[in-house]
């Protein structure tokens, strides 16, 4: 009953409190369990000290979801759908639940933590950047979705310049990728869009796109004057002894 009223306490803050500073807090100790329902934050963020479970629910419209140090995000077989940042500091429990970053009023969203994910999804129609950070993991372990457009290709980036952040699609995982750009992002699993080329990022973007095949050149053999001379003589012995079977013949 505690924990329930501790769920409705911080759901009425939500209702209530001013647009600049709303969101779903769930303190350490208080829990919210959606039983298969589903909830939609309107864009605000929610933060997760506490316990969070999906179920088969949906958590629809989120801002950006962070996860404490005390916190678990539980999401069962359920859906999220966010805008803004991810920081997962805490437990992630990825089950076989779908977290699909969408377009929002911001231009970037950050990735921040080690999370493995069941099926991620990173789409958007605006060439968004998706900034994650440097020496951090995020492993797919089944669908890794991927989508841009033509006119304006999605950006994966690191947080540090010149500083790796890695994406990690385990093997019996699979991927949908197009258009996309990458800078400073390794795949560290399946080699990632194979097929595709690398839209807008400034590369160090090993175990992505097409391999390109280093061709060896094949150095030119410098002759001497007097060598360029014997290979001239010998030429025209080949000539000579070729038009002189001819007439023979």
């Amino acid at each position: 009953m505690k924990t329930l009223r501790s769920a409705l306490l911080t759901l009425v803050f939500v209702c209530v409190a001013p647009p600049a500073f709303a969101q779903l807090a769930i303190p350490s100790g208080g829990s919210l369990t959606l039983n298969g329902g589903s909830l939609n934050l309107a864009g605000t963020d929610a933060q997760i000290g506490g316990f969070l479970s999906l179920g088969g629910g949906q958590l629809d419209n989120a801002g950006s979801i962070d996860i404490l140090a005390s916190g678990t995000f539980d999401a069962g077989s359920g859906q999220l759908m966010l805008s803004g940042n991810w920081s997962d500091a805490g437990s992630f429990l990825a089950g076989t639940s779908s977290v699909d970053f969408i377009d929002g009023s911001t231009s970037s969203s950050q990735v921040l933590g080690n999370t493995t994910f069941a099926n991620l999804s990173l789409v958007s129609a605006t060439g968004k950047n998706y900034i994650f950070g440097a020496g951090s993991t995020q492993t797919i372990a089944g669908l890794l979705t991927i989508a841009g457009t033509a006119a304006q290709p999605i950006q994966f980036r690191s947080s540090a310049a010149g500083q790796a952040a890695n994406i990690n699609l385990l093997a019996g995982g699979s991927q949908s990728i197009v258009h996309v750009g990458v800078s400073d992002v390794h795949a560290t699993g399946q080699h990632l869009a194979p097929s595709l080329s690398n839209e807008g990022g400034s590369g160090n973007a090993t175990g992505w796109f097409a391999a390109i095949v280093a061709q060896t050149a094949v150095p030119a053999v410098a002759l001497s004057p007097i060598g360029l001379l014997l290979f001239a003589f010998a030429l025209l012995a080949v000539v000579w002894h070729s038009r002189r079977y001819r007439f023979n013949s």
